[in-house]
């Protein structure tokens, strides 16, 4: 059914034509600030996307037609002199903030105007403004919680029955050796003695009721677990969750999903992922590109395969055996972060 609007209506028209060049303004302003002033790359993309489908929806409401031919500019009450401007911004995450408000604001506006007469492009505006909703989250998260990421290079996964020795102890040796995130990845240990060594330890696989009963700084998260967005109303925003992400369309989706890293891998087979066949080294750059979130290169990293990893381009990597196994932690921690720092020297951590 037709829902364009009748030639003859120009109020409608000219309120079309007004509330859809502030969402795509307010779009446009999201999608620079996070490209130019954050460095982003994908979550710009994603923003662009959305704009791109609210500018094909007014025009679709418009029958094709130029919008300019409703515009009355010196009639419009809100114009510059007559209405009060707003205040300014306190710096970047402001202008986000108030933009992303003003997109939220011009999307219901949108939809609700469409709701007029047959409605069919209505749901095409509804579908729009939960897009922003999600990305809205997706988008604040990641640069309220990235600081805390921003440097982190080293990630050791401790494990009791792969350790050389005490885990609380190994995972000490790796932190005095450079390990800048510790993770506590038990599948067999009973809740209370799982709990007793999660208070010693930062990030928790899997065991969300763990990680909150310990005061471990986050969780990370399997595919098959609970969604990062979930963990998150258990954990609070300042968890960190991490996600393990396995091709690039799950890459893409992390950020959106609540998680503040990922696991990109296995690459190669390994003793802690039996179950998971290997991705290959292709991958740390598939993952680079689908999402903005730090990628931790996971799997079979050793001494004898990170040479290979990081010139595949990672500059981050999880390890648990090449660390915790080695009768000397401390020095194999050290080894492995002066190899990733050494990397990251020559191109940023992504």
């Amino acid at each position: 059914m037709d829902d364009t609007l009748p030639t003859g209506d120009l109020a409608a028209r000219r309120l079309i034509d007004a509330v859809g060049n502030r969402l795509e303004e307010a779009l446009r302003t999201v999608e620079d600030q996070l490209r130019f002033r954050h460095a982003l790359a994908a979550l710009p993309a994603q923003w662009r996307a959305v704009r791109h489908d609210a500018a094909a929806l007014r025009r679709a409401a418009l029958g094709g037609e130029p919008a300019a031919l409703a515009r009355d500019v010196g009639g419009d009450p809100g114009r510059p002199g007559v209405a009060i401007s707003g205040a300014p911004h306190a710096g970047g995450v402001a202008v986000l903030a108030a933009n992303l408000a003003r997109a939220r604001e011009a999307a219901r506006s949108l939809e609700e105007e469409l709701r007029r007469g047959s409605g069919a492009l209505a749901p095409t505006a509804e579908r729009i403004r939960y897009r922003i909703y999600a990305l809205e989250g997706a988008t604040l998260g990641f640069l309220h919680r990235r600081a805390r990421l921003a440097e982190a290079r080293l990630h050791v996964l401790v494990t009791t029955a792969l350790a050389s020795g005490a885990p609380e102890e190994v995972a000490a040796a790796a932190i005095r050796g450079g390990a800048q995130m510790i993770q506590l990845r038990e599948k067999s240990l009973e809740g209370r003695e799982f709990l007793a060594l999660a208070e010693r330890l930062l990030i928790i696989n899997d065991r969300v009721e763990i990680a909150a009963l310990s005061g471990a700084d986050g969780v990370h998260l399997g595919q098959g677990d609970i969604r990062a967005a979930q963990a998150r109303r258990f954990l609070g925003p300042e968890a960190i969750i991490g996600l393990s992400t396995h091709d690039p369309t799950e890459a893409a989706r992390a950020a959106e999903e609540g998680a503040d890293y990922i696991g990109v891998g296995p690459l190669h087979e390994t003793r802690t992922k039996e179950h998971r066949r290997a991705v290959g080294l292709g991958f740390i750059a598939a993952a680079a590109a689908a999402t903005d979130l730090p990628g931790f290169a996971i799997g079979g990293v050793n001494r004898e395969t990170i040479p290979a990893v990081l010139a595949a381009g990672a500059r981050r990597v999880a390890i648990c055996t090449g660390v915790i196994a080695d009768p000397d932690p401390e020095g194999a921690a050290r080894h492995f972060r002066a190899l990733v720092d050494r990397a990251a020297g020559a191109a940023s951590p992504r």
